[in-house]
């Protein structure tokens, strides 16, 4: 069986690492992925925060906190690259 795959050529498996990087650091799929973070974060303390309001209140706080973190330390490094 080991005769009968071909391995690819790196050139063809360094392009598709690269698209694959590319869309791993984009800014969108950042967001989403920070999204899904918060909304998880704020979910598993809910049975700490006193009402609905106040989740709303921490999730939006909790991701305007890590947008910023990443648009003013991590975003900054990935554009230069």
């Amino acid at each position: 069986m080991r005769f009968i795959y071909k391995r690819p050529r790196m050139e063809d498996v360094s392009e598709e690492l690269s698209i694959i990087m590319d869309l791993m650091v984009s800014k969108t799929f950042v967001m989403i992925d920070l999204f899904w973070l918060c909304l998880l974060f704020t979910l598993f303390l809910s049975p700490v925060l006193a009402s609905v309001s106040i989740a709303v209140l921490f999730f939006s706080g909790s991701f305007a906190l890590f947008s910023s973190i990443y648009f003013y330390l991590f975003y900054p490094y990935i554009k230069k690259n």
